[in-house]
This record gives structure tokens, C-alpha cells and sequence, in this order.
């Protein structure tokens, strides 16, 4: 899916939905910052470590409105940043060991090279972080989220429950065999199909209905990897329509992955996209939006065979 510019209800949606990736993105930086300043003025004054903090907040915000699935780039992109703040006096101390008619030109040199180095670094960073999250042992927790929906609970079972021979949104299901098994394909908006780089990847797993109830709605999905997921949806009448429970235990989750999906609030995600089918809303869920990186923009924007200009809408 190309880069597309998000509306004023996408901005805030995705503020507001990640709002966890944004503090502790945020939140580093500014530690570090403060922390030099603090030790050291003479590396970093407070007044510069102030203005830099806010410009990093700003950055942070800017990348996560404009990039929402691409969580650990925007971890990389502070703390590179933050490496880029903090390498500025040494930078001006090397450029001040040339003659002074040069010191200018130095100066602007060294810049364009630790910016250089800020990108390579953030690319290592994203890399390096990627393998973390992903490494260690299955960790089984229970993750739980809700959702206040203005409609009655048979209207958000029937969008939210995930059954046999149906399609709700980018989720297509098939017919129910001997054992009560279905396929369930998802459509992935942040992964091309590597046959057909036109289309969306389709991801294909298998689920069963564990229990189904007019309040409750249990299913285990199995995933390619064999492992087993089980989630469980409530629905109960409110005074604003129902609220939708969801609680979720995955199987093939690392401490590293917990993490991620907490901080993009994935679970509210994931009811969002359904609730905004529900009320026939303008589609706001991250799960909706591209996946397109800031790195995969520079790199199509510096190179001359895919120019950004002919993928964006």
C-alpha cells in the first residue's frame, strides 16, 4: 500500500492511539538530554537541551502521524536524534580545529555527515531492536481491552465475532468442516503480495468457534506456525448501546512482542476498525493504514528509478 497523507480525524486518532509510543519515545530523549544537561552544561546547556527536547517531541509526533506501523522506526528515529543533539558541540569543536577562513565550510561538512550517520545508525537501531523483540521464550499473558459502541450487543456481535461464512471488513471466512474448523483470511495492508506487488499479502489461518452465546463469543485461531491463539469477546448492554469486551492469549508472543502490541494499543485498534464499520465511519484504524517507513521514503525519494512522486496519492 503507497504513502498516503492522513485526514485531520486520522492525525488525531493516531495521537491518540499511541499515545504510549509517543511518551516512551518521547520520554528517553528527554532524560538523556536533561540528564547532560544537568551534569554537564558545557556539553549541553539547559536552555538547548530544553528547545532540543521539544523538537524532538515534535518529530516524534510528526513521524508517528505520518508513519503509524512502523513502531520501533520511531524509537530509532529519537534516539539517533538524541545521538545527533548530543554529538552538535563536539562537531563544533572539531569544525573550530580548521583555519578560520574554512571553519564555515567544515562546519556545514561535518553536519552533512553526521546526519548521514544519524540515518545509518537509525537503520541499525531499527534492526538491532527488531531482533530483540522478537527473541527469548513464548511469554502466555492475557491481554485485555474494551470498547463502548452506541449500538445494541446482537449488532456488535454480529460485526465483531469472528464465525464461519462470513466477511466483516478485510476478514473473509470460509465454511465450517467436520471438526468445526474454518479458514479465516485477513488482508494485510502493510505487506504486499510478493507474486502480485499490487495487491495486499493475504494471511491465511485456521479457527474454530469455542463457545458462542448472546453474551459471550470464544474462538481459537491457529496460526501457520502451528501455534494456538484463544480470544474471548463479552458483550454487554450499556446506557450509550453495549460495551465489547476482548481478551486475548496469545501463543506465540515474546516479552519483546507484549511490548510492541502495548505500546501500539493493537487490541483498541483492532475494535476500532470493526466499530468503525459498525457506525459506517471514516476508517481511522492503524491496521487500515500503509506501512509505509520514513527510511522507505528517503530511499525512494534519493533514488532515481522509484521516484515517491509517482507511488503517493
Amino acid at each position: 500500500m503507497p504513502f498516503v497523507w492522513p485526514t485531520s480525524e486520522q492525525i488525531v486518532y493516531r495521537v491518540m492511539r499511541l499515545r504510549r509510543l509517543i511518551a516512551v519515545a518521547v520520554a528517553v530523549p528527554v532524560l538523556v538530554m536533561l540528564g547532560i544537561a544537568l551534569l554537564d552544561p558545557a556539553v549541553l546547556s539547559p536552555e538547548r537541551a530544553t528547545i532540543a527536547s521539544m523538537a524532538v517531541a515534535l518529530l516524534v509526533v510528526g513521524h508517528v502521524v505520518l508513519f503509524p506501523n512502523v513502531t520501533l522506526e520511531t524509537i530509532s528515529l529519537s534516539l539517533s536524534v538524541t545521538g545527533l543533539v548530543v554529538a552538535m558541540p563536539v562537531i563544533k569543536i572539531v569544525a573550530g580545529w580548521a583555519p578560520a577562513a574554512h571553519q564555515s565550510a567544515v562546519l556545514v561538512i561535518l553536519v552533512t555527515l553526521a546526519v548521514a550517520a544519524m540515518g545509518l545508525l537509525m537503520a541499525v537501531l531499527q534492526i538491532v531492536l527488531n531482533a530483540l523483540a522478537y527473541a527469548g521464550p513464548m511469554v502466555r499473558l492475557r491481554l485485555k481491552t474494551r470498547l463502548d459502541l452506541p449500538c445494541s450487543t446482537m449488532v456488535a456481535r454480529r460485526q465483531c465475532a469472528l464465525q464461519p461464512q462470513t466477511r466483516r471488513g478485510r476478514v473473509l471466512t470460509g465454511v465450517e468442516d467436520d471438526n468445526g474448523f474454518f479458514d479465516v483470511a485477513v488482508a494485510s495492508h502493510h505487506v504486499d503480495d510478493p507474486e502480485n506487488p499490487e495487491q495486499p499479502l493475504i494471511v491465511k489461518v485456521d479457527a474454530k468457534v469455542l463457545s458462542a452465546t448472546e453474551d459471550r463469543h470464544d474462538v481459537m485461531i491457529v496460526l501457520p506456525n502451528g501455534s494456538v491463539t484463544v480470544t474471548s469477546q463479552t458483550f454487554a448492554p450499556s446506557h450509550t448501546g453495549c460495551t465489547v469486551q476482548v481478551t486475548d492469549m496469545p501463543g506465540d508472543f515474546t516479552a519483546g512482542m507484549h511490548a510492541l502490541f502495548w505500546l501500539t494499543d493493537q487490541q483498541a485498534d483492532n475494535l476500532t476498525e470493526m466499530s468503525d464499520v459498525i457506525l459506517g465511519n471514516e476508517t481511522r484504524a492503524n491496521g487500515l493504514a500503509h506501512g509505509v517507513s520514513l527510511l522507505a521514503v528517503a530511499g525512494a525519494i534519493l533514488s532515481p528509478r522509484q521516484p515517491m512522486a509517482s507511488r503517493a496519492k
